[in-house]
């Protein structure tokens, strides 16, 4: 089983915050991967540092090493934009933009370029079928994309992530705002891109991340306490602090 990230001793700052201490986890590839913890824990944080979208916040700053197919995620001449089409990120709540369904889903192609290679209409069909919300929307392309409900917006948002052919997606609790049908759609959702994606998911619902996930990493202030097959990490964990915690004895 290849790996798609490796995560080697890596730790994150705020200013003088420490944020993550010394994260060792290898992600594989087209597999989804949960991070459990409660909040505060470092989840987020370390999701967006596999982008680095942490770098917009002034004084942050990253120690060791994290590894895209062996490429150093924060050497020095990588091109940041680049490696943010190949690690997309889908958010907490839907984020559209406020424009139509179909532009929401060329915005990214069209700034890449892509255009000039593929048709539009294609990259826009592609990835309203691969995000399952084609058929909802085919009549109504040119609708705003505020007119969908929470659900299928998020949807959008993963139509919109996987328009410009990422290789890994991160998602940030991307089921907290939607109802329970909607986050068993979500699930869905990931369980079909992971045999095409590498997926890594935060997640404040344990049942979500036995659902829905191939290998779980539990956080505790800022460490990775346990990191397994999810089937293993929820029936017998290693750690007694991540036992306490899926029994809800802990955190």
């Amino acid at each position: 089983m290849r790996n798609k990230i490796e995560v080697r001793d890596f730790s994150f700052f705020y200013g003088s915050f420490q944020a993550l201490y010394n994260l060792n986890l290898d992600i594989r590839a087209r597999q989804i991967t949960a991070l459990i913890g409660p909040s505060g824990c470092g989840k987020s944080t370390f999701l967006r540092s596999l982008n680095r979208m942490n770098d917009t916040i002034a004084g942050s700053r990253a120690e060791g090493g994290a590894f895209l197919d062996g490429m150093d995620i924060y050497g020095p001449d990588v091109d940041v934009v680049e490696l943010r089409q190949r690690i997309g990120m889908v958010f907490q709540r839907p984020n559209p933009f406020p424009q139509s369904i179909y532009e929401n889903v060329a915005f990214g192609p069209r700034v890449l370029g892509m255009h000039r290679t593929h048709s539009l209409d294609e990259i826009v069909r592609d990835s309203l079928r691969g995000a399952v919300l084609w058929h909802e929307v085919k009549h109504r392309l040119t609708d705003s994309a505020f007119d969908l409900n929470p659900g299928q917006q998020q949807r959008l948002c993963i139509a919109r992530a996987i328009a410009v052919k990422p290789e890994v997606i991160l998602m940030d609790e991307p089921a907290s705002a939607l109802d329970p049908s909607a986050t068993l759609a979500v699930e869905e959702l990931m369980r079909r891109l992971a045999a095409d994606y590498t997926i890594v998911v935060v997640t404040h619902n344990m049942q979500q991340a036995a659902r829905a996930s191939d290998w779980t990493g539990f956080f505790w202030l800022g460490k990775l306490v346990e990191f397994n097959e999810t089937a293993t990490l929820f029936t017998s964990p290693a750690e007694e602090l991540t036992q306490a915690y899926i029994t809800g004895r802990q955190g």
